[in-house]
């Protein structure tokens, strides 16, 4: 469903695993095509061991790899990846974020991008029961266009 296209999880924490997980387990696409990003190198080498995706610690080269950045990381940490991250996203690139309580306003601004994808997973989505809530910008209508086949399953995926 998203055979060629790369995500990059900015956090490479509980959450980006869970998600990674469910995306490999529906098969939506290949682990060489995604990257998790996060401070400890050895996090990234124990993702890249169980799920054979590519660890990193350079968010802006995992961004700037990818067509689907996840944003994946504590709230109180978002501020130092909009800063690190403002100007490097290209226009067709979607970003989705599940950090609590960030407004897609927030996110916009803050990378200076316009096409981000909200989602809000809730607790028993953990063991396919719960729901998720999303919303998506105007910009991520039309620049999402082309990935809405499997918007909806990679949400789905990416809720657990």
């Amino acid at each position: 469903m998203l055979e060629n296209t790369v995500l990059a999880f900015i956090g490479s924490g509980t959450m980006a695993e869970a998600m990674i997980k469910g995306i490999l387990n529906k098969g939506l696409t290949e682990p060489d095509h995604i990257i998790a990003s996060g401070p400890r190198p050895e996090r990234g080498r124990e993702l890249e061991k169980r799920y054979g995706v590519k660890g990193t610690t350079d968010n802006k080269e995992a961004a700037q790899a990818a067509d689907i950045v996840v944003l994946s990381i504590k709230p109180q940490v978002l501020p130092v990846v909009l800063d690190e991250l403002r100007g490097l996203i290209r226009p067709h690139q979607l970003v989705f974020s599940i950090v609590a309580g960030a407004r897609i306003e927030t996110i916009a601004r803050g990378l200076q991008h316009r096409a981000i994808v909200r989602v809000m997973p809730n607790t028993p989505a953990q063991i396919g029961e719960g729901m998720s809530v999303w919303e998506l910008s105007y910009r991520a209508q039309k620049v999402g266009r082309q990935y809405f086949r499997s918007l909806e399953t990679f949400i789905i995926a990416a809720a657990f």
